[in-house]
């Protein structure tokens, strides 16, 4: 454990090192083409002395560099071509210091030739390391257009999978599992096993690694793994790597997962769905978990214009729920409302979800008609002669949400037949012979339904 605090101090000391064979190794560069330029006979002492400096600084960096790459901050596949290609840049240095001690002995070409190998491995190398420390967008982000797309930067940024329901999105293997291979599996996988951790399979990932509770299931606060991921990134012990750390929707689909028990299996309609996890499945994975009225689930042919074009001659106005829907919005008023006109409604009665009679002539008997619409979500009867034998219609509509008798004749008699419609969420019962006390025992029992009532 000392050895390791030790090692990693020594490599805290990279950055200060790293600069340094930049400078010495360009500068003689420099120098040299420089006095070629001028055509000076006798070449400059600086110039081996530079790349002397420049080779032992760049050793320095590489050693320092290494001790640094084994505190597992760094993902090993973009660790690796960095680690090797600056131990090549320390050993070039060291054989241009030799051949710059001895100018004569080595034609011009050569010399020329290997300043300019050396300058393309500063280049690299300096790339690669930026990469590692700052991401590899960090140098094209706020490039203009035409310049990333040269240099094949990704456009837009990446939101996760989108999925249209959440029947069908298995939680482990959609929403997490992608997160651990984006930014954990570089460094913990079959081959890399970083603190004794797996992180490729599930299998591996229950077996966990030099810590016991890297999951700790249903515990946030125990959990190892979720511990790492939300240290500051300054400390030593966060994970992953700070330029690919996890994002705020990452880690809190990773806390509600964990929060849930872990699993490993099960589609993401058997856990419950959080209210803080709701804005995340929807913003990162287009998932929207709240659950949708009645009648944007169904799908129905689209109706033959001509029996719409009926239903409006005899009195009905008619719109519908938009365009990639087929369902009605029927509304009726008057006091011309009869049997006939009704009979010719039901030949549409699976395509009517919003029904308003409000202010018409309807009768108790005449619901009878309306309780064979299926698909019904609203209907509008205030203002109307119903009365409870009315509503007792009603009772059958599975999919009903709102219900209005505001100012028709129903009582306390009603209330059965309410409660027996599941669906409902909402009725509207003022100025009716419906007493308040009543609604209010009603609703303590059921806090799905929402009474509305006044007095009369």
């Amino acid at each position: 454990m000392i050895a390791l605090e030790f090692t990693t101090f020594l490599g805290r000391f990279h950055p200060l090192f790293v600069h340094l064979p930049i400078g010495f190794l360009f500068l003689a560069i420099v120098l040299e083409w420089y006095e070629s330029f001028k055509k000076t006979e006798v070449k400059s002492k600086l110039i081996p002395l530079a790349w002397l400096l420049g080779a032992l600084s760049a050793l320095g960096a590489a050693v320092s560099g290494w001790f640094l790459g084994e505190t597992g901050l760094y993902e090993e596949e973009h660790l690796f071509a960095h680690r090797w290609l600056g131990i090549a840049l320390v050993i070039t240095a060291f054989i241009g210091w030799y051949l710059k001690s001895k100018p004569k002995a080595f034609p011009v070409k050569l010399q020329h030739g290997f300043n300019i190998l050396l300058l393309a491995m500063l280049f690299i190398e300096g790339h690669k390391g930026g990469n590692l420390t700052h991401g590899e967008t960090y140098l094209t982000e706020y490039a203009p257009a035409p310049i990333q797309k040269l240099l094949g930067a990704k456009e837009g940024k990446d939101t996760g999978p989108s999925f249209t329901t959440p029947d069908s999105v298995q939680v482990y293997a959609d929403l997490v599992a992608p997160i651990f291979e984006a930014k954990c599996v570089g460094c913990h996988n079959d081959e890399i096993k970083r603190g004794g951790l797996n992180m490729s399979h599930p299998d591996s990932l229950r077996m966990g690694g030099e810590s016991e509770n890297v999951i700790a299931a249903g515990n946030t606060q125990e959990s190892e793994l979720f511990r790492r991921i939300t240290l500051p990134p300054k400390n030593i012990k966060f994970m992953p790597p700070t330029n690919n750390a996890l994002t705020y929707d990452e880690i809190k689909t990773v806390e509600w997962w964990i929060e849930q028990g872990a699993p490993f299996e099960g589609a993401l309609t058997s856990l419950k769905v959080t209210e803080n996890i709701k804005p995340v499945l929807l913003r990162r994975y287009g998932i929207d978990t709240n659950p949708k009225p009645w009648y944007e689930t169904v799908q129905l042919e689209k109706l033959d214009s001509t029996q719409l074009s009926n239903l409006v001659q005899i009195g009905f106005e008619i719109k519908t729920l938009g365009p990639e829907n087929s369902l009605l919005d029927i509304k009726y008023s008057g006091s011309d409302l009869t049997q006939e006109k009704l009979s010719e409604l039901e030949k549409v009665k699976e395509y009517i979800t919003w029904l308003s009679l409000a202010n018409s002539n309807i009768t108790d008997e005449q619901l009878s008609s309306v309780s064979q619409f299926t698909n019904l979500t609203r209907l509008q009867l205030e203002k109307t002669e119903i009365t409870d034998k009315g509503v007792a219609h009603l009772s059958g509509l599975e999919h009903l949400e709102a219900l209005n008798l505001y100012g028709t004749k129903v009582t306390d008699a009603c209330l059965p037949y309410i409660e027996k419609i599941s669906s409902l969420k909402r009725v509207y019962l003022w100025q009716t012979g419906v007493s308040a006390q009543t609604a209010k025992n009603i609703q303590e029992n059921n806090e799905k339904l929402k009474i509305v009532i006044g007095k009369g």
